[in-house]
């Protein structure tokens, strides 16, 4: 997993993602429009390869709460929400490699949540 990221369900079942406060809005990215799905990480590794084999120069994903651009030079995630707005770049690699972790994450959940269990109960 990257570093300086935490990945977990909440007691409702919602996988929720925690890193740097730099690095906010592509974790709120994950929670608010990848969540759960598998579907969506395999369709944005899809764009990036689309991008790094140079069969295209530019995909774009609009999801509930960000749009995501992506490039040869990186990827630009813009907050729909955010008076002014607010953006985060990186580069295709790192995107890549938290997208992967997020898949593997939300791939092996139930087991996670069986960690819940050994929390103690308010």
């Amino acid at each position: 997993m990257a570093k300086n990221l935490n990945f977990f369900f909440d007691r409702d079942g919602t996988p929720r993602a925690r890193g740097p406060h730099s690095e906010t809005i592509l974790m709120t990215f994950l929670e608010v429009d990848v969540q759960g799905s598998e579907y969506v990480c395999h369709d944005l590794m899809e764009d990036i390869t689309a991008i790094e084999d140079q069969s295209a120069e530019l995909r774009e994903f609009a999801g509930n709460a960000h749009t995501v651009e992506i490039k040869a030079d990186g990827i630009t995630i813009e907050s729909l929400e955010a008076d002014p707005l607010e953006t985060y770049t990186t580069g295709l690699k790192h995107f890549r490699e938290i997208l992967e972790d997020w898949e593997a994450f939300i791939l092996g959940g139930e087991d996670d949540m069986d960690d819940l269990d050994d929390l103690p109960q308010a």
